[in-house]
């Protein structure tokens, strides 16, 4: 006897005419479960049906079914297929395709989320918006995605891009702003297996931006002496400033590790030499998936010690002692670190516009050059989980250690 596969309808049982009449009404935007036209890869993630399914019950509805001129389906034209803003009213993580999306970036790392989910649905969103275009529409083609990505990239030129759900427009550098959008998009369609091979050009390029450009950010032996001098004279020894400088240099830590560190140290006296090491922890957020994003970090000098043991002896649980909001904080330190960047006569940018990530690069070179350029051990000093990364991106053997070597 011939059995018949029971149709569905939101886990219910139901006709065939039933279901092909949710189809059209789907089609046409008339379905209370969506107040505008969806197209079939959106109706069949709606109902949780394969598009195969979708388009053979459409092929049985023959006349009920809204065509173009060419015979291809085809939206009615009403003002419910008007493009309309993503916004907090119109959330696009209540699109079938974005959320499904998002439930896989926030348990994509075994059950807990990627640190960018929210970065990249915003890209998603900002994309949609500039180039009025609705999820679905990136996922017509790689040709057609590609396409949508450039028509991004004129806006932007132009200035014109729509601003994210956070009320930012993306990054007046065109090409960053295009190296983030894009992140989120080519996962956006990845999810739905719509991938590039790695190492594609144009406007879908993963290279990162300014790859290995500032790893030559550094402060020479007497800049820092020189360094050193000014922050005890103009903030002190005991200050969060001085803290803050010299931590960031020998934990290599990035601006919210630093932030969060405590003042909590293993001292460890060395049997050779009777060294003193304080070693601390930090927990970068950005390698929680390598280690948990637990660091150790050693701080060797006895002037930063010594300020850590004052502010500890005050009851400082933190390197700082603050309490100023965050964004307060961060202004405040930003301006004393510039400060001392034009003290030392610094004109490169990057100082003055990463003021606490220059830090992590002059604390590259600093350990560096301690240890005769042994990356492997200063990768685990700084925290940089890949030796080919600290090499290209901060650790750039100045001249005169190459002309050293040259000259043994």
């Amino acid at each position: 006897m011939l059995v018949r596969p029971r149709i569905r309808l939101d886990g219910k049982r139901t006709t065939k005419e039933a279901l092909i009449q949710e189809i059209m009404s789907l089609l046409r935007g008339t379905s209370t479960r969506r107040p505008y036209p969806l197209s079939v890869t959106e109706i069949a993630k709606t109902l949780g049906i394969s598009r195969e399914t979708i388009y053979i019950y459409i092929r049985q509805a023959k006349d009920q079914v809204p065509r173009k001129e060419n015979g291809r389906i085809g939206m009615p034209k009403s003002d419910d297929s008007v493009f309309r803003n993503f916004n907090k009213i119109h959330d696009i993580t209540k699109d079938p395709l974005v959320s499904e999306w998002m439930d896989d970036l926030i348990t994509r790392r075994g059950g807990n989320p990627i640190v960018t989910w929210r970065s990249r649905i915003r890209s998603l969103e900002a994309v949609c918006n500039t180039c009025r275009i609705n999820p679905s529409d990136l996922l017509v083609s790689n040709r057609e995605t590609e396409k949508i990505l450039r028509q991004f990239v004129h806006h932007c030129k132009e200035g014109k891009q729509e601003k994210d759900s956070r009320g930012n427009k993306s990054n007046a550098n065109v090409s960053c702003a295009l190296y983030h959008r894009a992140q989120g998009i080519r996962d956006f369609c990845g999810f739905y297996d719509m991938t590039w091979k790695r190492g594609t050009r144009g406007v879908m390029s993963q290279k990162v931006i300014n790859h290995g450009n500032y790893a030559d950010i550094r402060l020479s032996s007497e800049e820092l002496e020189k360094a050193d001098n000014f922050i005890k004279d103009r903030f002190g020894l005991d200050s969060d400033v001085y803290r803050w400088f010299w931590i960031g240099i020998e934990s290599c830590a990035r601006f919210t590790a630093l932030y969060s560190m405590t003042l909590d140290y293993e001292k460890h006296v060395s049997k050779k030499t009777g060294k003193i090491t304080y070693i601390m922890n930090v927990y970068e957020s950005k390698t929680k998936d390598i280690r948990g994003g637990k660091w150790y970090k050693y701080i060797t000098r006895s002037d930063t010690q010594k300020s850590i043991d004052l502010l500890k002896q005050r009851g400082g649980t933190k390197i700082h002692e603050s309490n100023k909001p965050l964004r307060e904080f961060y202004k405040m330190i930003s301006a004393s670190l510039s400060e001392i960047y034009r003290h030392l006569g610094k004109t490169n940018e990057y100082f003055f516009k990463h003021h606490t990530h220059a830090l992590r690069h002059i604390g590259a070179h600093y350990w560096l050059s301690k240890k005769d350029y042994n990356y492997g051990l200063v990768s685990e000093i700084g925290g940089w989980n890949t030796i080919d990364e600290l090499k290209k991106s901060y650790g750039l053997i100045p001249p005169e250690k190459i002309l050293e070597i040259i000259e043994e």
